[in-house]
């Protein structure tokens, strides 16, 4: 089997796509981290988070916000 000009020019631009996807930013690096806030340092699991940001509390989630309570798998919290 002869590899053609073609050929290489496909497998060229595959393994391009295959960089730029692997270069695209997650879901998870474009949403907040959880901020660095007296409140939100004493916080042990995301089950806590609830108590301030659950519908009537001090700051409730947003209507577009989606009902999780996994909050960690999106927002990240900051190094020490």
């Amino acid at each position: 089997m002869t590899w053609r000009k073609a050929d290489w020019v496909f497998i060229g631009a595959i393994g391009l796509v295959v960089i730029v996807v692997s270069l695209l930013p997650t879901p998870r690096d474009r949403n907040p981290p959880v901020p660095d806030t007296p409140e939100h340092r004493t916080v042990a699991s995301e089950r806590a988070c609830a108590g301030c940001h659950a519908p009537g509390a001090v700051s409730p989630l947003t209507a577009r916000h989606p009902k999780r309570q996994d909050c960690y798998r999106c927002h990240r919290r900051e190094a020490a």
